[in-house]
């Protein structure tokens, strides 16, 4: 618990709460992996050769959480510390750099490593001075007395339930002379007082982009807005006509932003307006501009829920562009909205953008609009036609009909945007889905239920299913079954799926599963897998059926096993870091491999070394010359003799 509330890791659980010493923790480690371990005393008095250091690169070590500390050159044998030393990548890797013979791996803390790291390459003179202190040996107590400190780092602190930087932390990214002796610890001092760099008169934007003086969080612009945009999404998700609606609301007004050539600013400020103008509002409250101007009795309810967002978020220091959008978007062109009946350019460029643009989406959108009905890109243009000039500035209209028909080509992200049809029980899985497929412009609708899928299928036109395996009355498995046994039989079904069981993957692949993508998956690699899907699919050729997924949830043993029974054809290619390696199957046999320079039976054996990383099978039945010679469970069995002496 202590571990996953700092964002630590077990080992520094452990030290933190003082239930083991140092010492104590490192030898259990070292004698479970049968090697020997080096204390943060030791290593942060060990004099390192610089050459060794240009040998290996400090990204890698950063990446590997791997420090060398010797090289022999009669031996051409390294010695490095790691904080996992069961990672094979850190053998590789470091042998690959320095071209080393052997690689020796000890344990080390991590915290030490990182320093380590930081002292050597950064040349960070403080760099040991928090994992010295006393860190390690402190009094067992409760997780909600300890110090919140994550990982190694120990450089924030908690204050009103949020982690912020502590004043005076020093930098973790340094380094230190090589026989630097160590010191008594220095006492602590109340940290000077920092002047706030928010002044009066900056925007958000401006005071997020400010650079960080003292203990100031600072947030990227961009994390700020994406986070919005996820937390808005989230929200709407309880609305089934309006989930994803004020994502695309702020994609269409950052594309007539960026293409009018408005400041970086400016289109931040407005892109927040469109993230927060429905908050607050209900679905059966939420009034466009559009249905004001059809619907005069539709005014009075507008009034009502127009100051909501900023009403909510008044303690908040919105940009003004913002504000200013939000405010004003119900005012007209000609003059005869509210709330300050201002008129043509009078009225913020953010509130005609907005007012533009929510009621076209609401108009492609939602089924309960104005019109009664979804319309299409076009036809949603049109509609807006007629109020230009009095509702809605010309101009605005015109440049929206511009970007989302581009000239009467079908090409632009709306005009011809994706349908995709998300089956999964859970929230938070869908959630990840939802905001990476609205961010490419599809629209989503979101099911729990084989039945409630069945519906929604015979409801609307999809052009791709995304669905778990487990739902919440039966399989995902019967889903794809009826509905190639249904009227809809010719709409693609991918599995992304906790679960990866041989027998699943087999079942969803012979069903005729589009693709079976093993969780934890990226959702942005979904969302690409779903775009080839329905190319594929709209082609009429389809690439066959492939599997893919994470190595640390199914091991490259099982994958060729369900291979193997499957009888596939194609090319399995793992990655892992910056190793590439791919394995030629023809009818379940491997035939061929490469891996590095390595090809043929003993690149299988290098690959089969690979414990993390991703997979992917690219179906292919192009016949493949068998070049090993070897029966596949043979490869294994010898690739498995041969980690078992390594090991020994």
């Amino acid at each position: 618990m202590h571990a996953q509330r700092t964002q630590s890791t077990a080992e520094e659980a452990i030290l933190q709460l003082g239930l083991m010493s140092e010492a104590e923790l490192l030898k259990y480690i070292a004698n479970l992996y049968r090697t020997r371990f080096v204390g943060s005393d030791r290593l942060a008095k060990a004099a390192v050769d610089p050459q060794l250091l240009k040998n290996v690169p400090r990204k890698l070590a950063k990446r590997l959480t791997a420090f060398p500390i010797l090289y022999d050159k009669r031996s051409r044998t390294l010695s490095v510390v790691a904080a996992d030393v069961t990672d094979d990548d850190v053998r590789q890797q470091m042998q690959f750099a320095t071209g080393a013979r052997d690689v020796k791996v000890y344990v080390a803390r991590e915290a030490a490593i990182r320093a380590a790291i930081a002292k050597h390459y950064d040349q960070d003179h403080r760099a040991f001075e928090m994992v010295l202190s006393g860190a390690s040996s402190r009094q067992v107590r409760t997780s909600r007395e300890s110090e919140p400190v994550p990982g190694w780092g120990q450089v924030f602190e908690e204050k009103d339930g949020l982690l912020i930087q502590r004043a005076g932390a020093p930098s973790v990214e340094t380094e230190e002379p090589a026989n630097d002796q160590s010191r008594e610890p220095e006492s602590e001092e109340p940290p000077p007082q920092t002047q706030s760099r928010v002044t009066a008169g900056q925007t958000l934007i401006e005071q997020l982009s400010a650079p960080a003086q003292g203990d100031d969080l600072t947030v990227d612009p961009e994390v700020y807005l994406e986070t919005l945009g996820v937390l808005v999404t989230l929200i709407e998700q309880l609305s089934r006509d309006r989930g994803g609606h004020s994502m695309r609301v702020a994609r269409i007004c950052q594309q007539v932003g960026e293409r009018i050539r408005l400041t970086k600013a400016q289109v931040q400020g407005i892109l927040i307006a469109a993230y927060l103008h429905d908050v607050g509002v209900s679905a059966d409250s939420h009034v466009t501009p559009f249905d004001v101007a059809l619907d005069e009795a539709k005014r009075d309810v507008a009034r009502r829920i127009y100051t909501a967002p900023t009403r909510l978020l008044e303690s908040v220091a919105l940009p003004t562009v913002a504000v200013d959008a939000l405010r004003h978007r119900y005012e007209r062109f000609d003059g005869k909205g509210f709330p300050e009946r201002l008129s043509c350019k009078d009225i913020p460029l953010g509130a005609r953008l907005l007012a533009v643009v929510e009621s076209y989406t609401d108009l492609t959108q939602s089924k309960a609009n104005a019109l009664g009905r979804r319309v299409t890109a076009e036809e949603a243009c049109d509609a807006l036609e007629p109020h230009k000039g009095t509702s809605f500035d010309p101009a605005v209209v015109d440049w929206l009909r511009h970007i989302v028909l581009d000239d009467g080509m079908q090409s632009q992200i709306l005009s011809t945007r994706n349908r995709a049809l998300i089956v999964d029980p859970d929230p938070e899985e869908t959630a990840v889905l939802e905001v990476q497929f609205a961010g490419q412009g599809y629209e989503i609708a979101i099911e729990r239920s084989v039945e409630g899928a069945l519906r929604c299928l015979d409801a609307e036109t999809y052009d791709v299913v995304v669905s778990e395996v487990h739902l919440s009355d039966g399989q995902g498995f019967d889903l794809l079954r009826r509905i190639r046994e249904s009227a809809h039989a010719k709409v693609p079904l991918m599995f992304v799926t906790s679960d990866r069981a041989q027998s699943s993957v087999n079942r969803g692949l012979e069903l005729g599963a589009a693709d079976y993508v093993v969780k934890p998956a990226s959702a942005a690699v979904v969302v690409a897998k779903a775009n080839r899907v329905i190319a594929d699919s709209r082609t009429k050729k389809p690439r066959g059926r492939g599997v893919s997924g994470s190595l640390q949830e199914m091991s490259l043993p099982d994958v060729i096993q369900i291979l193997g029974n499957g009888r596939k054809s194609g090319r399995l290619k793992v990655s892992s870091g910056t190793l590439r390696g791919e394995l030629m199957f023809q009818e379940g046999l491997i035939h061929d491999a490469r891996f590095g320079d390595l090809g043929g039976a003993e690149a299988v054996y290098g690959i089969l070394r690979l414990l993390e990383g991703d997979f992917e099978l690219e179906p292919d039945t192009t016949p493949i010359e068998d070049v090993i010679g070897i029966p596949t469970h043979h490869l294994l069995l010898e690739a498995m003799r041969r980690l078992d002496e390594e090991q020994r």
